[in-house]
């Protein structure tokens, strides 16, 4: 009795670890094979013990309902597709996706296939050809974003998407917004959760210098400086809780996670608050090489520069920093270990990183490589 009482508590013990193991989802940019200097990232440059789930960033679509790939030479050429999918020779345990869309994707060419019954069926059966072709374990659908008349044709392709997916096997994800008028308008969140295995909510880039006033990137909470009912709403708890009420399973959101941060050019560098006015994006860095936008690496390299002078954001659980017209907003290691307990803490399937190659994978900084998937995978596990 008692043998049979302690194999019945290991059982038990076993399918309670199987039910709360939580998913941790890589976009893997393809171009980021392209980055200068220390910013060059290859495939081999990825570990694949730190996620659970990655996605190699982008495949596109034609009016045809055909996927297209986006850089024959990285993607073909040079074996990108080919060597992503062979991580599962290091580690059999991950799932490699291709994501197919992306905001270069044009929401119009989504809109002109997923509205046509024959371009849709066509589109799915593409999908899964492609899948096939190139060795993938499924795909996520990244379509930005769908208009109110194209909601009840998106929930049409992902259930006629589930339908061939479970004859073989694969997985089917979205990536979704964090607007509450986008999710208002193009989601019909129910139906999507009960077709796709996961939903990857893009919790960043909730502020940028398209507010023409300073803001962080994935605020974890609203802000003094959030006035208005909308600007209240511009935060991961809000959009992450909408989601829910919406009607999405809890286990099936994946909270995302920006390793990167979005700048802004101050108008006056002695007003260079959370909230203060700006003129427009920040200055490119020398890695990713965007107005607008520094990758993980290229802040805390420059931070132990002396470039940035930091403040932590109590109210939002974030971070910004400093030098002299320059402004960015972002997370650094203490604030995405908040977010991977509140993933925890309030019963979340996980967390979606946007990307892994934007991390300091090269330990440039001193904490250690990829030390924001590190301490997400620390605090989730």
């Amino acid at each position: 009795m008692n043998y049979l009482l302690t194999s019945l508590l290991l059982l038990a013990s076993l399918l309670t670890a199987e039910l709360h193991a939580y998913r941790i989802v890589c976009y893997f940019q393809s171009w980021a094979v392209y980055r200068p200097s220390k910013g060059l990232f290859n495939i081999a440059d990825i570990d694949s013990s730190l996620c659970t789930h990655h996605i190699y960033a982008f495949a596109s679509l034609n009016s045809n309902g055909e996927v297209t790939i986006e850089d024959s030479y990285a993607d073909i050429d040079l074996g990108g597709y080919s060597k992503f999918n062979a991580m599962r020779n290091q580690n059999p345990s991950i799932k490699t996706m291709i994501a197919i869309g992306g905001a270069s994707a044009g929401s119009q060419t989504f809109a002109t296939v997923v509205t046509d019954p024959n371009k849709r069926s066509a589109f799915v059966n593409n999908i899964v050809a492609f899948i096939q072709k190139y060795g993938f374990n499924g795909a996520d659908i990244d379509w930005e974003f769908p208009s109110s008349s194209q909601k009840s044709a998106f929930s049409e392709l992902l259930k006629e998407l589930r339908a061939q997916f479970d004859q073989h096997g694969y997985i089917l994800s979205a990536a979704v917004s964090a607007g509450v008028d986008t999710i208002d308008s193009a989601y019909d969140v129910p139906s999507l959760s009960q077709y796709v295995d996961f939903i990857n909510v893009m919790t960043y880039d909730l502020h940028g210098y398209w507010d023409s006033r300073t803001g962080e990137n994935s605020p974890m909470y609203a802000g003094p400086s959030d006035t208005s009912d909308y600007q209240k709403t511009l935060n991961v708890d809000y959009a992450m809780k909408y989601w829910v009420q919406k009607g999405a399973a809890k286990s099936k959101l994946n909270l995302g996670m920006g390793t990167y941060g979005n700048t802004f050019t101050l108008q006056s560098a002695s007003n260079n608050g959370v909230g203060a006015p700006s003129t427009g994006p920040g200055n490119p860095g020398p890695y990713t090489e965007e107005a607008g936008e520094l990758a993980y690496n290229e802040i805390c390299e420059q931070h132990n520069a002396g470039l940035w002078t930091q403040h932590w954001n109590e109210e939002q659980k974030c971070i910004y920093a400093v030098h002299d017209n320059q402004w960015v907003g972002f997370d650094n290691i203490a604030a995405v270990k908040i977010k991977a307990q509140y993933i925890k803490n309030n019963g979340y399937g996980g967390a979606m990183v946007w990307s892994i190659d934007m991390d300091d994978f090269r330990n440039t900084c001193g904490d250690g490589n990829y030390p924001l998937l590190n301490t997400i995978k620390t605090y989730i596990a």
